[in-house]
């Protein structure tokens, strides 16, 4: 992933971790695990050319309220997903993203699938 990252590379990054699958949410593409979403592109008045992301929810408001991060949210995300933030993708490091992305799949893995991902990965974690 580079500067000009666009979607497609974030899902075919995300679709690298076990019992994801691509998905939607309100016409956008998305990535799932275990069901749930774990990133979606949203392309919409209040977040053009952003992608949603789930973390966690302490992480979310450091992330937010930190104005030298890229991160932001919109009433929307604010009222029903607290533990989602919003960024335009060019605007995050490659190696940060990819951490970003892993950090959301971990998050919203289910418990055997994350600890079976993290004996393999993460021996010693």
């Amino acid at each position: 992933m580079d500067a000009a990252t666009t979607w497609t590379d974030i899902e075919a990054f995300l679709l690298g971790f076990p019992d994801t699958e691509a998905s939607t949410s309100w016409g956008m593409p998305g990535v799932k695990t275990g069901g749930r979403l774990v990133a979606w592109w949203r392309d919409r008045d209040d977040s053009p050319g952003c992608v949603a992301i789930k973390v966690d929810r302490d992480e979310a408001e450091a992330l937010i309220q930190d104005a030298a991060t890229p991160f932001h949210t919109n009433d929307h995300l604010r009222d029903r997903s607290p533990n989602v933030v919003l960024f335009r993708p060019g605007e995050i490091d490659p190696v940060e993203l990819r951490e970003l992305l892993t950090d959301a799949w971990r998050v919203t893995a289910t418990p055997s699938v994350l600890a079976a991902w993290t004996a393999e990965n993460e021996p010693d974690a």
